[in-house]
């Protein structure tokens, strides 16, 4: 894998599995959250893949890089929607993404946090028979104890925003209380659309596997537009060898 542009430029050489964790690890300091939108797209825009999964469009080297944000997160943040298309499950990792934690001080495992309004969720996505890390069910306030119940005897924490809604800047100040600061957003579209739409995304990275599937998939935002154009300021791109392409973006500061 090869850099192609940096703020600060560096040799085009191969780059290490360290020098990827020094372009990727989140930025030090601060108490508020930053939140790392990631996705991976075909050419044509497409999120999806021919039999509807994200999966299916996925190359080698985006495998190594979703594992590799995944080992530096304390937070996974997904929507219901991708629990239930891609099968997720509660977070387990390879002994090189345990040992990346360890190194950064990282907890052994991320949190899974999934937001939902609805609770429409089989409640064994949160105990997978493998060792595991914890899962935060995120929802409304309106639910009534019965339908909460069957995911906390899964073994997950349900926390409930007040109100009808789910406030997303209250969830993201709420997990960087507990010092859960970093978080990776990995879908669905209509949550990345939210996140977007309230400002709260502060990296995109955006991975252009090189393939075309045409059809009707997703993009990586679902539902209204936003209420204003979000714009990015180019980070860095990295070439793999398997010709997929990583762009990397940081949301614009006005001055």
């Amino acid at each position: 894998m090869r850099l192609l542009h940096h703020a600060d430029p560096r040799p085009s050489a191969e780059l290490s599995r360290a020098d990827l964790i020094d372009l990727y690890r989140w930025p030090e300091g601060g108490s508020g959250p930053v939140v790392r939108s990631n996705f991976v797209s075909t050419l044509d825009g497409s999120v999806q893949g021919l039999d509807g999964r994200s999966g299916s469009i996925n190359t080698e080297s985006d495998h190594e890089i979703f594992a590799l944000l995944r080992a530096l997160s304390d937070v996974i943040m997904v929507g219901a929607g991708t629990i239930r298309a891609e099968g997720y499950q509660a977070v387990d990792l390879q002994p090189w993404q345990r040992s990346i934690r360890s190194a950064e001080g990282l907890a052994p495992f991320p949190i899974l946090v999934v937001v939902t309004r609805s609770l429409h969720l089989d409640p064994a996505f949160a105990a997978p028979p493998v060792e595991h890390g914890p899962v935060i069910v995120v929802t409304s306030g309106d639910h009534e104890p019965g339908t909460i119940e069957p995911l906390r005897d899964a073994g997950a924490e349900v926390l409930q925003v007040p109100g009808p809604t789910v406030n997303l800047g209250w969830v993201l100040d709420s997990l960087a209380a507990r010092g859960e600061r970093r978080i990776l957003t990995e879908g669905g579209p209509s949550l990345h659309r939210d996140l977007l739409a309230a400002g709260l995304v502060d990296r995109l990275s955006l991975t252009l596997a090189p393939s075309v599937v045409g059809g009707v998939g997703h993009r990586s935002t679902a539902g209204a537009a936003l209420p204003e154009r979000a714009d990015f300021d180019l980070d860095f791109v990295l070439l793999a060898d398997d010709q997929t392409l990583f762009t990397n973006y940081r949301r614009q500061v006005a001055d």
